[in-house]
């Protein structure tokens, strides 16, 4: 290196022209190191990258050609500043040939400039890795939604996108307050302090939004799921929030409840892992009816409605022996949850037709009164 230097001298007598002419090059090799980089990414690496079978790897390549030419292009200009100040400081032939005044001048633009591009590079490298987080992120929560065919994770990522860029951004500012030498202990067990009065003060709040944060990762239900609450109440879950979950009754009324409550008690998911719901439709019949045929009857009623699932057989129990009937049980499935009332409902309008076709009597309870003779 010092060779380097004494062939310089004799080619730039000027000693401020030969640092700055120093400092160019450095400029120069390291945006050249920048674009043979980007280039044997997009030669070698792209092209393999594009023959696998998973898209992360290329969206990564993206993201990395996308910030690479500019965090390099900053990174030159902070390291060629940082080589002028420290020749300005150990050249003493620098001072002595530009006068006190110019030389403190010169000293004090130039650290300016590399304080401020070393502020840049940080943000420019803290907003590359949030970029490739949010990559990796995506890929990951997208995939686990389409192998469970479901968009939960959109109710996820901005959450988890939030708390990635806070991270980062606090790693970066105690860096950036490091390198200017300021004492970040103090600000660090502030910081601590802080937190455990808002904590406290924010208590049930963080509660709600710890479990809001289980629910979207352990995904007890979905969006679009018919869940049974403790209470009875039954609902369709149309957000699921940070701090509530709302549903939406039969009667068109919205349900809020506390996600700290949600997972703390039994929850019954009537969708999942499937919509396949059971059909069960009551009937009862005389006593003088032949139970074959009335079994016979409602199984033809099941197996002709289009809605019934033809994938699961119906199946007709007699049930109990009541007062005044004998108590038949109708049992199918549909493949969608929603359909379940309106089968229901027109299920026993046909066996009511049906019946009285084949004049099968669905009695009613009735009293016999004895009067005594005097």
């Amino acid at each position: 290196m010092e060779s380097f230097y004494s062939w310089l001298e004799k080619l730039i007598p000027n000693v401020l022209l030969m640092h700055v002419v120093v400092s160019v090059g450095i400029v120069l090799i390291t945006v050249i190191a920048g674009r043979i980089l980007n280039l044997i990414i997009r030669i070698l690496i792209k092209p393999f990258a594009g023959k696998t079978k998973t898209t992360l790897d290329d969206k990564i390549i993206h993201v990395i050609e996308k910030f690479s030419n500019r965090i390099f292009v900053v990174l030159a200009l902070y390291l060629a500043i940082r080589y002028f100040i420290n020749s300005l400081f150990k050249d003493s032939r620098i001072k002595e040939y530009v006068g006190q005044t110019l030389y403190d001048f010169i000293v004090g633009t130039t650290s300016f400039f590399n304080d401020v591009l070393f502020i840049v590079t940080v943000l420019f490298v803290i907003y590359a890795l949030y970029n490739l987080f949010s990559v990796i992120l995506d890929f990951y929560l997208e995939k686990r939604d389409v192998q469970h065919g479901e968009r939960s994770a959109y109710d996820l990522i901005p959450f988890v996108k939030k708390l990635i860029l806070v991270v980062l951004f606090t790693i970066g500012l105690l860096i950036i307050l490091y390198k200017f030498e300021v004492d970040v202990s103090g600000i660090v067990l502030s910081l601590g302090v802080g937190s455990l009065a808002v904590a406290l003060a924010a208590q049930e709040t963080l509660s709600n939004m710890i479990a809001g944060f289980v629910i979207l990762v352990d995904r007890p239900f979905r969006i679009g799921d018919r869940i049974r609450l403790p209470s009875g109440e039954i609902g369709d879950v149309v957000e699921i929030g940070m701090r509530s979950t709302k549903l939406l009754d039969f009667d068109h009324n919205l349900i809020i409840i506390p996600n700290a409550e949600l997972v703390k008690t039994r929850i019954q998911n009537l969708t999942y892992p499937n919509t396949i719901s059971r059909i069960v439709v009551d009937v009862g019949v005389a006593y003088s009816t032949d139970i074959d045929k009335a079994k016979g009857i409602l199984l033809g009623v099941a197996g002709e409605h289009k809605l019934v699932s033809k994938e699961f057989e119906p199946q007709v129990f007699v049930t109990n022996f009541s007062a005044s009937s004998i108590d038949i049980r109708l049992v199918a499935r549909t493949t969608d949850y929603r359909d379940v009332y309106t089968i229901q409902s027109e299920l026993r309008q046909l066996i009511n037709i049906k019946f009285k076709k084949n004049r099968i009597e669905i009695p009613f309870p009735q009293m016999v009164i004895h009067k005594k003779e005097k």
